[in-house]
């Protein structure tokens, strides 16, 4: 049975449009057919701010000759800056049925700003290919941005950093970088830029006067900061920025690479642990037997995965049974590190595959994406949606990244745990199963063998039986 479907990532050309809609003095034109042009309303509806996003359609359609009608991407490429005299780059996204179409880019000169008579580049992200995802598209969207502006300067006479962090649209998204610049000022260490959201050309042709880049999010990051890294020597700090120590180890990264005094930066960790971060003391408040035998999975992206990872199976001391990325392209980089924490790591980006190895393997507590939760209702698993794409979006947003964001995380978590423990039935695990037991836990339908794995274990205490046998099982169901 499927109990939950859809995509994890959307086109390409929507990871190009995300990018592009978060900077500022940006404007994407996206060539599509005419049935491709739902992102604006789903921008306007995600970000409730009233703006309507700086993106212009240029239908593929067959024009008459002569004809004046919206479709000439040459000059819906001009008419982009002529209407909106603030612009001073334009992105071209390209729908798959546009790339297969096999359409060059225009060579067509971009006319210059009217009211700054500066020139207008035009940036193509070529490496976008049909079939290529969302988040691997952002991430060549960023470095094609970079490339286009970013030029050699004298680094800034005070310490300052960039921010690499999740593109407009990312749950979260503004109230992260807030927390990292917070935790920077802390240090002394000024902020040069924040990419991809928030920034402007402007800051993106002075990056190379930072001392270093924070890649708070690697998926739109990477290639950007690799770039600045091989190009003009920026060192980057690329450890997740979620979780107490995760936060503390870049804390110390950044006092490193810009010289700061290593007494200030630990007295600026410790202030943060006793004022702000809860997420070590839950560890401690805790029962012993509220976490004994937990088992909790995790699936999503990249980051948000490994950092929380991390903080639940090093800080928590919670077993993380299995962790899995919807992302193929980070597929290796990802079970690289995801395997120092879980001996089950692992790439999919079918939402049913995920939904049949929560119903095989039962865990006390699920951390995912918006698609899992139907299979989390239907199998009564405590669920936190804590990894990208989110379904809801609050209207006061708040960070999962740093100390601020590790009490958040320690809310969630205390929260969760307390209502796994009021609730009927529900169980620690941990006992041995016969293979006659396990035949007939495969009668059970699929999305209620969660159910009945928890019943039977309950079963074989309250009886003191060591192991379910088939017996147990049965008698469990009565």
């Amino acid at each position: 049975m499927k109990v939950t479907d859809g995509v994890y990532e959307g086109p390409g050309s929507h990871g190009v449009l995300r990018v592009a809609s978060g900077l500022r003095g940006v404007h994407a034109v996206l060539r599509s057919l005419p049935g491709e042009t739902y992102f604006q309303a789903f921008f306007t509806a995600r970000e409730r701010d009233g703006r309507s996003p700086p993106v212009t359609v240029s239908p593929m359609l067959d024009r008459r000759e002569g004809s004046r009608s919206p479709g000439d991407l040459g000059r819906d490429l001009s008419g982009a800056v002529l209407r909106r005299p603030e612009t001073e780059a334009v992105v071209l996204a390209r729908s798959d049925a546009a790339l297969l179409a096999g359409e060059e880019v225009p060579a067509a000169r971009i006319p210059e700003n009217p009211e700054t008579g500066r020139t207008v580049k035009l940036v193509a992200v070529e490496e976008v290919t049909p079939g290529m995802g969302e988040v691997a598209a952002a991430d060549l969207a960023v470095e094609d941005l970079v490339r286009a502006h970013a030029r050699p300067l004298e680094k800034s006479p005070e310490p300052t950093v960039n921010l690499f962090g999740p593109p407009v649209l990312s749950p979260g998204a503004a109230a992260e970088y807030e927390e990292a610049g917070r935790l920077m000022g802390l240090l002394g260490v000024g902020i040069n830029a924040r990419v991809p959201l928030g920034s402007g050309v402007r800051e993106l042709s002075r990056l190379t006067r930072a001392w270093a880049n924070v890649v708070l999010y690697r998926e739109v990051g990477e290639s950007a900061t690799l770039y600045l890294q091989d190009e003009f020597g920026i060192p980057r700090v690329t450890t997740p920025m979620i979780g107490a120590a995760g936060t503390g180890a870049v804390l110390r990264a950044v006092g490193d690479l810009c010289r700061l005094d290593a007494g200030r930066v630990q007295r600026a960790v410790w202030g943060e642990l006793g004022r702000t971060s809860r997420l070590p003391w839950l560890a401690r408040l805790l029962p012993p037997e509220s976490l004994r035998r937990r088992r909790v999975a995790i699936f999503g992206d990249l980051t948000y995965t490994l950092g929380l990872g991390y903080a639940l199976a090093r800080e928590v001391g919670i077993e993380v049974t299995w962790a899995g990325t919807y992302l193929e392209h980070l597929e290796r980089d990802f079970l690289f590190h995801a395997n120092s924490f879980t001996d089950d790591a692992f790439f999919t980006d079918d939402p049913a595959a995920v939904a049949l190895r929560v119903e095989s393997t039962g865990p006390e507590i699920l951390i995912g994406t918006c698609l899992e939760s139907e299979v989390a209702e239907a199998l009564d698993v405590p669920f936190l949606p804590l990894c990208p794409p989110a379904g809801a979006r609050p209207f006061v947003e708040k960070p999962l990244m740093g100390y601020a964001g590790s009490s958040y995380l320690a809310d969630e978590l205390d929260g969760v745990l307390r209502r796994s423990q009021e609730r009927p039935g529900a169980s620690s695990g941990g006992l041995p199963w016969s293979e006659e037991a396990l035949e007939e836990l495969e009668e059970v339908p699929a999305f209620l063998r969660g159910r009945a794995r928890r019943l039977a274990e309950e079963h074989a205490r309250e009886t003191g039986s060591r192991e379910i046998t088939r017996e147990v099982f049965v008698r469990s169901r009565l």
